[in-house]
């Protein structure tokens, strides 16, 4: 874990900065769970946010704080209102087909992620991005029939028409759940704790978080439960196993017109279609304090 020595008001500010590089002003819960420092208790940080406050670094309007004129931020607070209230729409109707994935015997586990898990979502033009963590040596095998079961309900996201449709775009083996140590970044720790369950199955959920405790070096005040059970695999080529490798060769075989960056391995898949990862960090190292 990280030796970092914390600054609160600079933190503050810095975490404001990077969220305001999304057009996304905080309410106080949002500083403290995504806050780049570490509190003792609610008093220290409302102590800090006065004193901020107090010296015009900061603003506050509608329950949110920011950075900038009040007045440049008051119709985006009620945008943000707009979009949270119909992303609960959505998730209700998600909730509605979860049913789908939980009888998939190979997901372990289904969590919201991207412009909808943060409430930024575009309900003109954005799809519903879904992540998935799956039994080891069953990827392939569970990509081919979730991407065949979305077609059959028309849900299944095409780039004619990307609205409102899901986007599988990340699977990973439950023996990979740790993420790689060179794509460790804020902007990643940022994507994983947005994220928002809607198929957890033997507390996968937790067992993914406890195998990225890294992300507390930059999310120092996110908690959850420390569950790390091991798991148990078996040995032996399987019919099954001939299955996912066909599959797999079969599926990439498909992919012949490639529309981003995409990572096809045995135990993770990825699909983007445009990173703007770097460029949001390089934007940020560039407006921190």
């Amino acid at each position: 874990m990280s030796t970092k020595i914390y600054d609160p008001k600079k933190d503050l500010i810095n975490t404001l900065s990077y969220k305001n590089i999304f057009n996304q002003p905080m309410t106080l819960y949002q500083l403290i769970y995504f806050g780049h420092t570490r509190f003792d208790s609610l008093n220290d940080i409302e102590t800090h946010l006065k004193d901020l406050l107090e010296k015009h670094k900061i603003r506050y309007k509608l329950n949110y704080y920011f950075l900038g004129t009040t007045k440049s931020k008051k119709d985006e607070i009620k945008i943000i209102n707009t979009k949270f209230n119909l992303a609960q729409n959505i998730y209700k109707k998600l909730e509605s087909i979860a049913w789908v994935f939980e009888g998939i015997p190979f997901i372990k586990y289904v969590g919201v992620t991207g412009t909808l898990a943060s409430y930024n979502f575009d309900f003109e033009k954005d799809d519903i991005d879904l992540f998935f963590i799956c039994s080891k040596n069953r990827l392939w095998i569970t990509r081919f029939i979730v991407v065949l079961i979305l077609k059959f309900l028309n849900l299944y996201v095409n780039n004619l028409s990307p609205k409102l449709k899901i986007c599988p775009n990340l699977y990973i083996s439950e023996d990979r759940m740790e993420w790689r140590p060179d794509k460790r970044t804020l902007y990643v720790a940022h994507e994983i704790i947005m994220m928002q369950p809607l198929v957890n199955k033997e507390n996968f959920y937790f067992k993914f978080l406890a195998a990225n405790v890294w992300i507390k070096d930059f999310l120092p005040n996110f908690e959850f439960s420390n569950i790390s059970e091991p798991s148990e695999y078996t040995f032996g080529i399987t019919i099954l196993d001939l299955v996912e490798s066909f599959l797999m060769y079969f599926q990439k075989l498909m992919m012949k017109v490639r529309y981003g960056s995409e990572i096809l391995d045995k135990d993770f898949i990825h699909f983007i279609k445009v990173d703007h990862s770097n460029t949001i960090i390089e934007n940020y190292e560039k407006i921190k304090s």
